[in-house]
């Protein structure tokens, strides 16, 4: 496991010196689809104006999965301690471009690519139709994070991983539980 720290700084420093202008601008906008505002509001207001139904039934597992998810990186992040990719290299006289944000807190895994993976994911398993852009709108995030310097691919894919895993436990938990109220109405009845 020795190659798996200088092939994510390799990475990191390849997919961050690939700028340009309309890159800058492209990611930093992109990077707003893993604050959990802009999630739910892209997430739950279609849910409300075409599905009531599901955003009943499944809005507080959704974002108790996302949210659990959350709570779950702030302990990873505490327990890890990973340098943010600034901080790490300035020792070494490697310049980082931050076009956005400036971060230099701790570093893994990436909260933003959490909350946008596990809102794709349990988007995914609700409407398997809108997986693809689901997906898509995840990998964005997670992307951007390492374009804008703030993460390293591996803080990404650790954020992802949480996310899914989340958001999998969630949704399966709330269809078990859904499960167990239909037959117990239809057995009461």
């Amino acid at each position: 496991m020795d190659w798996l720290v200088p092939l994510d700084e390799h990475v990191f420093l390849a997919l961050n010196r690939a700028w340009s202008p309309e890159f800058d601008a492209f990611f930093s906008v992109a990077t707003y689809l893993g604050h959990g505002l802009v999630l739910a509001l892209l997430v739950l207001g279609p849910m409300a104006l075409w599905d009531r139904r599901r955003l009943r039934t499944d809005a507080v597992a959704m974002v108790l999965s996302v949210a659990l998810g959350a709570l779950a990186v702030e302990g990873l992040k505490s327990a890890v301690e990973r340098e943010r990719p600034a901080a790490h290299f300035a020792g070494a006289g490697v310049e980082v471009r931050m076009p956005a944000e400036e971060l230099y807190d701790r570093s893994f895994p990436s909260g933003h690519t959490q909350a946008a993976a596990g809102t794709a994911t349990y988007v995914a398993l609700l409407y398997p139709g809108l997986a693809p852009w689901a997906v898509l709108g995840a990998v964005l995030v997670g992307w951007s994070r390492v374009y804008l310097g703030v993460h390293f691919p591996l803080d990404v894919l650790g954020g992802a991983l949480v996310g899914v895993l989340f958001s999998v436990a969630g949704f399966t938990l709330r269809r078990r539980l859904g499960a167990g109220r239909t037959s117990s109405r239809s057995t009461a009845g």
